[in-house]
């Protein structure tokens, strides 16, 4: 039960840690449409993310392919070296769209969340089914309470939008630690 409960809060901080910036985001969106349409967005968009990293890991589990999972942890270990860069650098391309339709706003976080699906997919892969669900159960929380810390947080969002995104900073190096934890405990290990 412990290793349950442990490996939920391990989901909900990688999917914490990967959304900070599109918590960031959604305390503007909030700021500039009405809050239904942003929170509905950032929700509609999460689930299919979560709904897509679980589809593929479970079709991983099932093809001839499950000895490669382990190699998955490349993916979120790449994205996190290249955020490490691009903070050395100190470049930040995202932006909140200039349109307030809920399909906008869902495509918006669609293409804000890959960070969420490179990591959740692997995590997901490398784990035995009961896992899956129980991750899932950490990154749903994990969702909820950015939903309510989005929706408290609105008319305050800027005070609190530049302190998150100095959180998203971190995002990174949980990327990588997620690859390298995925690469080292895997199939692989017998490499």
């Amino acid at each position: 039960m412990l290793e349950h409960i442990l490996f939920a809060i391990s989901a909900a901080i990688v999917t914490v840690s990967t959304n900070l910036d599109n918590l960031v985001v959604l305390f503007g969106l909030i700021m500039v449409i009405q809050t239904r349409r942003a929170v509905v967005g950032f929700a509609v968009a999460q689930t299919i993310i979560l709904g897509v990293a679980l589809i593929i890991a479970t079709g991983l589990d099932q093809s001839r392919f499950l000895d490669w999972v382990g190699y998955l942890g490349i993916i979120p270990l790449s994205l996190g070296l290249y955020g490490i860069w691009q903070q050395a650098r100190g470049s930040d391309v995202r932006r909140p769209p200039n349109s307030g339709a809920t399909p906008s706003v869902i495509a918006l976080f669609l293409s804000l969340s890959m960070d969420t699906l490179a990591a959740m997919t692997p995590l997901f892969a490398d784990s035995a089914p009961a896992f899956r669900v129980t991750a899932l159960v950490g990154a749903g929380c994990a969702l909820t309470a950015l939903i309510l810390i989005a929706s408290w947080g609105a008319p305050r969002a800027q005070v609190l939008g530049p302190r998150f995104a100095r959180l998203d900073r971190i995002a990174p190096y949980i990327m990588v630690a997620v690859g390298l934890y995925i690469l080292v405990n895997s199939p692989t290990d017998v490499l």
